[in-house]
């Protein structure tokens, strides 16, 4: 496999993606690649759909046809074909035994099926009329059988939220199955390719099926199609492409347990937001931050007062005119330095260096130099030491670090994809030491040890090149593997009064020119749909997963962002027809809009480029870890004791390694006098199994907890 220069870095990708905001208005990305990476087609596979009728053509100069159709619940999606373009919008006309249904100027784009929603009819034989509004004299008329027993099967649509691809590709909805909720994926597109299905990040079977699911929880279901076996995901000769759909679904989120102890379960109150834009920053309690702890985030919203971040438990914001610089956090990137290079950088001064470090009174300052090797040579070491020392001096309270060359104990990305194998690392408990050649000490002595007094470790979402046989991923291993790094971060003598915390994104970076996921928007002025490149959602389960270890075991967690405030106006996108490639496709509700006139009428900012439920999940870690503030705080951490198999696992110090080594549960505490705090989670198990695991508690009492898929599991009681 390439190596890994090819990784897109978080501020590479933050200025890139904003030369393309200045020149189209959004967040548009570079590639265009919603299809297979060559000219070669892969046909789909249709023989499981049923084959309409027709009944009349009008037309032989379009030939209009229905050829297939499916049902979905109650609705019915139908497979037009003809012989020219332009045809749509179309007038619709449903018969059955005398009731007829019409259906005025439906929008049709190629590639999709044409669906008409929320039908009524009677089980048993039905008829269509297609008249094309593009084309006098084109229509169609087919019959199809509908069944009435479907029509309740997948649940209203109030109930449930699914963002992201829209397309014959993925078609996932909940279904009652049996009484009981499912998800199912009613386009199940195949095409000869190898077809691999994800749910957060781990391969799922029998999804065209339907698999049971819980309500109360997002799901991320992502499909990738490669002419190669999937583990040559990383091949850019090959035709790869990728779907994403991510579905929150309402509903309790299950019974009370059998437990001494307390859940503190995803509130009832929380959903994330039904439109594009986020709503944590109004419709979530106000509280205030958790007492020592730090949670760094970026205002979404232009339109939601500074104050409303602030009064949910967020200390530091990114800007904002009404924002002081000791509540702002900032990281700083090559474009400091005029994209300079090392060179340049190495013929400072110490003078002509302090003279950069006059910066603001930040609350947070975090080094993003990436454009040095992050290793840094011992001349650019010296002139950063200069540079880091004048920054501590001028603002003794604030917090620096260095994001992009890391804490002494650098993340090892631990996994058994073919990673760094966690038995090489069980020493590091023992004689813990650091790993970053940025911390050993220059010629002359200096050095950062005292320099920096926050240690960030990175918890991107990492590529799903690889699987094993049990559908594993890399991105599995993230959260342990951070657990582990900053654990050993702490036990390093200078550190050990520093702040620890996880440095998070929302998205996945590419790799290998890997193909982008097409969301679909539907816009209402002008009416139509737009599809824009984006990047692959992170899991909800992933994102709480990291917001609560890094606040229950360690100080916080700083969330990045690639973009600033939006507007909520959802018409708020601006495309460029002279900007060829940029990643996006207009089509106009009446077939003839052009896309020059997208976003023309709105005055507002842009709108959201994507959905980001991530940070509403982050934020809803900060609001749970907020009802145990008063164990955390002080607390002392300790890991638990638990079942497997019949066996109990007596936890080491170097108990989170073995948890990845053996892809096992990881439950830990904090205890602090008789209250406890226990966190869990199996971030290898199915995404949509259940587990319930028997645990010992420092007192010696035994009780048990719930481990569902990938989610963290948090709890609180009280010991003997």
């Amino acid at each position: 496999m390439p190596n890994n220069n090819s990784i897109l870095s978080k501020s590479t990708f933050f200025w890139i993606t904003a030369l393309v905001i200045f020149l189209t208005g959004s967040g548009l990305w570079l590639w265009n690649r919603f299809g297979p990476s060559t000219g070669r087609t892969y046909p789909q596979k249709l023989e499981a759909y049923p084959i309409a009728r027709t009944l009349d053509s009008a037309s032989s100069a379009c030939d209009l046809v229905v050829r297939r159709y499916r049902q979905v619940g109650d609705e019915i999606q139908f497979e037009l074909a003809a012989n020219a373009g332009g045809l749509s919008p179309y007038n619709i006309e449903i018969s059955q035994k005398g009731k007829v249904l019409h259906f005025n100027e439906i929008p049709h784009r190629y590639g999709i099926w044409l669906a008409i929603p929320k039908l009524n009819l009677e089980s048993g034989s039905a008829q269509i009329k297609v008249v094309s509004l593009g084309q006098a004299g084109c229509e169609t008329t087919a019959a199809f059988d509908f069944d009435a027993r479907q029509m309740s099967a997948v649940p209203d649509a109030q109930t449930w939220i699914r963002q992201g691809s829209k397309d014959n590709w993925l078609d996932v909805r909940p279904i009652i199955i049996n009484g009981k909720l499912h998800l199912k994926d009613f386009g199940n597109y195949e095409d000869s390719r190898t077809k691999v299905v994800m749910i957060d990040g781990i391969e799922v079977k029998g999804l065209e099926n339907g698999i049971p699911v819980k309500p109360g929880y997002l799901y991320s279901v992502t499909a990738r199609w490669i002419d190669a076996p999937y583990n040559d995901w990383w091949n850019k000769m090959r035709n790869r492409s990728l779907r994403q759909q991510n579905i929150w679904l309402s509903g309790s989120l299950g019974e009370k347990e059998e437990t001494k102890l307390t859940r503190i379960a995803i509130p009832e109150w929380f959903s994330p937001s039904r439109t594009i834009n986020v709503d944590f920053d109004t419709k979530f309690p106000e509280f205030e931050p958790i007492k020592g702890k730090l949670v760094m985030q970026y205002r979404l919203n232009d339109y939601v007062p500074t104050e409303n971040y602030y009064r949910r438990g967020i200390n530091y914001l990114s800007g904002g005119k009404d924002t002081p610089a000791p509540k702002m956090h900032y990281t700083v990137t090559p474009n400091y330095f005029a994209d300079k290079d090392e060179k340049w950088f190495s013929t400072l001064s110490k003078s002509e260096v302090e003279t950069w470090a006059a910066v603001p009174n930040f609350g947070v300052y975090a080094l993003d130099f990436e454009f040095w090797n992050q290793h840094y040579i011992p001349e650019v070491k010296e002139r950063l030491i200069w540079f880091a020392k004048k920054i501590r001096q001028n603002n003794p309270d604030m917090y620096l670090m260095d994001y992009w060359g890391g804490g002494a104990y650098t993340n090892p990305h631990i996994n058994t994809v073919g990673g760094k194998d966690p038995k090489e690392l069980m020493n590091d408990y023992n004689d813990p030491k650091p790993n970053n050649s940025n911390f050993e000490p220059l010629p002359s002595g200096e050095n950062f040890h005292d320099l920096f007094n926050a240690t960030p470790i990175d918890v991107y979402p990492k590529p799903m090149f690889a699987k094993d046989d049990n559908g594993n991923t890399p991105n599995n291993f993230v959260l342990l593997s951070a657990v582990h790094s900053l654990r050993i971060n702490k036990l390093i003598s200078y550190q050990k009064n520093n702040k620890f915390i996880f440095f998070g994104w929302n998205r996945y970076m590419p790799l290998y020119n890997d193909p982008i996921v097409p969301w679909n928007y539907q816009l209402t002025e002008p009416k139509g749909e737009l599809i824009m490149n984006q990047l692959e959602m992170m899991p909800a389960s992933q994102a709480l997963s990291m917001s609560l270890f890094s606040l229950i075991l360690f100080d916080g967690y700083y969330l990045w962002h690639d973009g600033g405030p939006s507007s909520n106006d959802p018409n708020a996108y601006k495309v460029a027809s002279n900007a060829p490639g940029w990643g996006y496709e207009w089509y106009p509700a009446d077939g003839k809009t052009p896309e020059s006139e997208v976003g023309k009428k709105s005055q507002e900012r842009g709108a959201p480029p994507y959905w980001d439920f991530p940070t509403e999940f982050y934020s809803l870690g900060n609001w749970m870890a907020k009802q145990v503030e008063d164990v955390i705080v002080g607390g002392t951490n300790q890991d638990l004791p638990f079942q497997l198999n019949g066996n109990w696992i007596q936890p080491k110090k170097e108990q989170v390694l073995l948890a990845i080594d053996k892809k096992q549960p990881f439950i830990t505490s904090v205890v602090k006098g008789n209250q406890i705090v226990v966190l869990g989670v199996d971030s290898f198990q199915n995404p949509t199994a259940s587990r319930i695991v028997k645990v010992k508690l420092p007192d010696g009492s035994e009780t048990s907890i719930e481990l569902y898929g990938n989610w963290p599991s948090l709890y609180r009681g009280i010991l003997k």
